[in-house]
């Protein structure tokens, strides 16, 4: 077995057995707007000791094939969730480390001029990289050319990084070989599979038929009918879908 599918398929059960994923019948509203029948909670991975060790650990080989050391001066992480994976890495590397805070604060290193790495725990949207620490970094002159994350989804997120010329690299992508793997072991059963399966092929396809169906419909009415998660719903309607708002309505 090559030794990078071992990793994937390594990394995949330390989420699994963590209880990093959660999956559903129906479907989850996301925060584009967008909808999706599973969330991944790589924070998760901290809840065993020895698995965070091993993610850090492994982690840090990743980037170490990717980099050398004088390639990279600083690396840094968003609010909050990027500083589980970022702070140690940076402490394994003997690398400055920057916090960057979601109003624009920059904690730690100077990064004037500086060969800035990111490491994230997700990469699903590309939103947060785009619209914030980015331009964080850029605004204090720092360089930017690689990032990366520990959980890569395999949606838009990925060609927002290639439209920032960003060089984007993940421990773990969630592609239909990661489904394949979780069907193997029995972690899912083959429902969830298929399900999965089919929004991986095409994630428009299978929103689009979900939410015309009569569990979809049934969701999205419970969404729509609580004071406490109305707002997603029409966010489904208004910016996930807007060309069936119509319809469905």
């Amino acid at each position: 077995m090559e030794i990078a599918r071992a990793i994937q398929e390594k990394h995949l059960e330390l989420l699994a057995y963590n209880e990093g994923f959660e999956f559903t019948d129906t479907f989850f509203p996301y925060t584009s707007g967008k909808i999706g029948n599973y969330y991944v909670h790589s924070e998760n991975v901290m809840k065993n000791r020895y698995n965070y060790r091993e993610a850090i650990y492994d982690f840090k080989g990743l980037i170490d094939k990717i980099l050398n050391q004088n390639q990279y001066d600083v690396i840094s992480g968003g609010e909050s969730r990027n500083w589980i994976f970022s702070l140690p890495i940076a402490i394994l590397a003997a690398k400055e480390h920057a916090m960057l805070y979601k109003n624009w604060k920059v904690l730690g290193a100077d990064l004037k001029n500086k060969n800035v790495i990111h490491i994230a725990d997700l990469n699903s949207t590309g939103s947060s990289i785009r619209d914030l620490w980015l331009l964080i970094i850029k605004k204090n002159d720092g360089i930017m050319k690689h990032i990366f994350f520990y959980v890569d989804r395999c949606e838009e997120g990925t060609n927002v990084m290639k439209e920032l010329e960003l060089n984007s690299h993940a421990l773990l992508y969630l592609n239909e070989n990661a489904w394949n793997h979780l069907f193997r072991i029995n972690f899912i059963d083959e429902t969830t599979y298929r399900s999965l399966r089919e929004r991986t092929e095409n994630r428009e396809e299978w929103a689009r038929r979900m939410l015309r169906s009569e569990r979809g419909l049934e969701r999205l009415t419970k969404l729509l009918s609580d004071d406490k998660y109305k707002d997603k719903g029409y966010k489904i309607l208004d910016l996930g879908y807007p060309d069936i708002k119509e319809e469905l309505l």
